[in-house]
């Protein structure tokens, strides 16, 4: 079986950031986001995937070749060179596929059992899949309303008002005929085009419903819930690093308050890390720094006494010493 990664998002919402790299290689917890999603597939016998970038596209070639070399999987790169939508880039790679395949959003953090969502979709012969999660507010999304049988019966627009429902989790299931549908090289996109043209033609589109730890990381409050949950361990991932569950205090004063994510960084004295902090390979946190509810990316510097809370820092990025932030985001 293979799968597509739908990588080639512009992140706007997540700069500085992404000024210099792409959102989906953005580290969680000290591990490219890309990986995260990969081990996944891989942990359900899925070792065949494409990556489909567009912007920043270079710097997808060496963490591909990384991830060839770890996990011992096929992972190739696909480039579009103008923007091609979801579904659009999806059928760009049509000759490629056989059989039922696997498409992620490049920008979605699950724990989904993917053999369920696979056992589901083969059982309702269905043409699509859509994994979908419930949630208290659909107010930031398009509603996905199902039958008794699971079949989807419209794809509805974000709503004004306060309501429950099943939205998209950016997971689908798909047979790749139902790709002919999308006319080569046009932009075409999953939820506004090719899935409510399939549903006029009464194709097979079916939802499976989930209740698997789902997070869009698309915005730095998100971004830094992402790590609060992998450290809280209510979401499961892999992270490169030891996660300190107990609080410590060193001979030296710095003072540890779990959990926090710790990957050959120096610290100084006095310092006080966490709750709820991840720390990046060859960061340096500086004498008295205090670091709280923050993620801080590989090589960045903290200075000597500075306060951060609730707060991200950018690979090599600095903060000079004295500095006190709050919901910041340093690149």
């Amino acid at each position: 079986m293979k799968s597509l990664i739908l990588a080639g998002g512009l992140g706007t919402r997540l700069r500085p950031l992404t000024d210099r790299v792409p959102k989906s290689l953005l580290p969680i917890c000290n591990r490219p986001f890309l990986e995260h999603q990969i081990r996944l597939l891989a942990a359900y016998g899925v070792t065949d995937s494409t990556l489909l970038t567009g912007y920043l596209a270079e710097d997808f070639a060496p963490f591909a070749q990384q991830m060839r070399a770890l996990l011992g999987i096929e992972l190739r790169v696909s480039t579009e060179h103008k923007p091609l939508g979801t579904a659009g880039a999806v059928r760009s790679r049509l000759e490629d596929l056989e059989g039922t395949t696997i498409v992620l959003n490049g920008d979605v953090l699950t724990d989904l059992d993917l053999g369920d969502a696979i056992d589901f979709h083969r059982a309702k012969g269905a043409a699509v899949t859509i994994v979908l999660t419930p949630v208290d507010d659909a107010r930031p999304y398009g509603l996905v309303p199902l039958d008794a049988t699971k079949r989807v019966e419209a794809f509805l627009e974000k709503p004004s008002e306060l309501v429950a429902g099943n939205i998209n989790a950016g997971t689908y299931v798909l047979e790749p005929e139902v790709l002919s549908e999308v006319p080569p090289d046009e932009f075409w996109q999953f939820e506004q085009q090719l899935f409510p043209s399939l549903l006029e033609k009464h194709a097979p589109i079916f939802g499976f419903v989930s209740d698997s730890y789902w997070l869009d990381i698309g915005t730095p409050e998100r971004y830094l819930q992402a790590h609060f949950d992998v450290l809280s361990g209510r979401a499961r991932a892999s992270v490169d690093g030891t996660i300190v569950s107990d609080q410590q205090t060193m001979t030296d004063g710095t003072t540890i308050v779990p959990p926090v994510l710790l990957s050959h960084a120096p610290v100084g004295a006095g310092a006080t890390l966490g709750p709820f902090t991840s720390i990046g390979p060859r960061a340096h946190i500086g004498a008295g720094a205090r670091v709280e509810r923050s993620v801080i990316h590989a090589g960045a510097d903290i200075g000597e006494g500075a306060v951060l809370r609730d707060s991200i820092v950018g690979r090599d990025a600095r903060v000079e010493p004295g500095a006190e932030l709050e919901g910041a985001v340093v690149a």
